[in-house]
């Protein structure tokens, strides 16, 4: 398989967080009509000693027979819909985060089963979302069963977050939902202090949005200032949303983190699936 034709990266490893993932990937897949990629990292789980014949077949059998089994899901669910499956030794981080630099979009589950559930509370999902090249859907909750439809998005202009907010906007023109953007103050600031700087945001999110409006006719947009720190604002948003979006850093957070902490604070403890856009 070519890299220029992952598409869509889902890791799956059968357990229902992976099964979440493949659903949406494949939709995902689906709606930009781009191949869809179920992958799954494998591994010897025992000492390897030197000159030792390690029979790497008994694991990489049920391997494929893994990702298989999710590619005829998505072919039945997505007729005409390309699935490719791709298996590879490592921990499942480095698998996600090498094919990120190709893929349009990874999807995975907030914890799994095997090197994911050993890892601590979904530390995989944390780290793809940290390190990878393209954005990244983190599955938490489920949408469907709260019968939520509105795609949130946390913006305080900075670059990440006119990304986030673009991608947002796409995502909810693509879903057919409305896009809510939420701007709050920052961490450990009071909501005087930033108020100027808020009402500037306000500004720039809706030039964002009247733009993606005249490019997507028919998207619903709303812009809201909130009188709250950010982490707690976008939790309480979440609660009504099908897809929260934010950008891997924000204003005000410290250079050179990969992740930045309200950004990781989503991963980790949002109702409701969060994009990672970088």
């Amino acid at each position: 398989m070519d890299r220029d034709e992952l598409g869509v990266v889902v890791g799956y490893d059968g357990s229902p967080q992976a099964g979440q993932a493949l659903r949406w990937g494949a939709a995902e897949a689906a709606g930009r009509s781009v191949p869809l990629t179920v992958c799954h990292a494998w591994d010897w789980p025992h000492h390897e000693w030197p000159g030792e014949l390690v029979p790497l077949e008994l694991v990489l059998r049920p391997a494929r027979r893994l990702v298989k089994a999710a590619a005829a899901w998505a072919g039945r669910h997505h007729p005409g819909l390309p699935v490719n499956t791709l298996t590879g030794r490592g921990s499942p981080s480095a698998l996600l985060t090498d094919l990120s630099a190709d893929a349009e979009l990874i999807v995975v589950g907030s914890r799994g089963h095997g090197a994911l559930h050993a890892m601590a509370a979904g530390s995989v999902s944390s780290h793809v979302a940290s390190h990878a090249r393209c954005p990244v859907i983190v599955m938490r909750g489920d949408p469907q069963e709260r019968g939520a439809r509105e795609v949130l998005v946390g913006f305080d202009g900075s670059p990440a977050s006119k990304a986030a907010l673009r991608f947002a906007a796409t995502q909810a023109h693509r879903l057919g939902s409305p896009v809510h953007a939420v701007i709050a103050h920052r961490e450990r600031e009071r909501e005087a202090d930033t108020l100027e700087l808020r009402i500037q945001a306000q500004g720039l999110a809706w030039e964002e949005l009247i733009g993606r409006q005249r490019a997507q006719p028919g998207l619903q947009a709303s812009v809201e200032l909130v009188d709250e720190p950010a982490r707690r604002a976008l939790l309480e948003a979440a609660r009504k949303a099908c897809l929260l979006v934010v950008g891997a850093r924000g204003l005000g957070e410290v250079r050179g983190l990969l992740l930045g902490s309200v950004s990781q604070a989503m991963v980790h403890h949002a109702p409701c699936p969060v994009a990672v856009v970088h």
